[in-house]
């Protein structure tokens, strides 16, 4: 990332897991949450940064609200873009509660989480 430091003027980020469990699980992926991470830290101070987030079937507690607390808390000035357009591909449905989309009411719970948190949201 330092190669594109003083280059790119906004970084549009996707932030999808806030925990390394359902990063095995679902993404067969170690160490996400360390470098995705760093990585948005480092990008806040080369550039605007817009950090998208999927909201996940099932993963309030364990994925939307721990990533947007983070934001929360350690990158001031960005926007956030919470996204409800999940949908289950390729293989989802072998994993129990990803399988299917997710519902009105954990959308709107995402969202209410982030205005809770004074989060600079897109989405309105």
């Amino acid at each position: 990332m330092n190669l594109l430091d003083s280059v790119i003027d906004v970084y549009l980020t996707d932030f999808k897991y806030g925990n390394d469990r359902c990063v095995a699980k679902l993404s067969d992926t170690r160490n996400y949450c360390e470098i995705v991470k760093r990585n948005h830290l480092i990008a806040r101070e080369q550039a605007e940064v817009i950090v998208r987030h999927l909201v996940l079937p099932g993963h309030l507690e364990c994925c939307t609200f721990p990533v947007l607390e983070w934001i929360s808390e350690n990158l001031l000035d960005v926007k956030v873009n919470i996204m409800g357009q999940y949908r289950p591909e390729y293989r989802a449905d072998e994993f129990d509660g990803i399988n299917r989309r997710i519902d009105r009411n954990e959308f709107e719970r995402a969202l209410e989480f982030g205005r809770e948190l004074g989060l600079d949201l897109i989405r309105e």
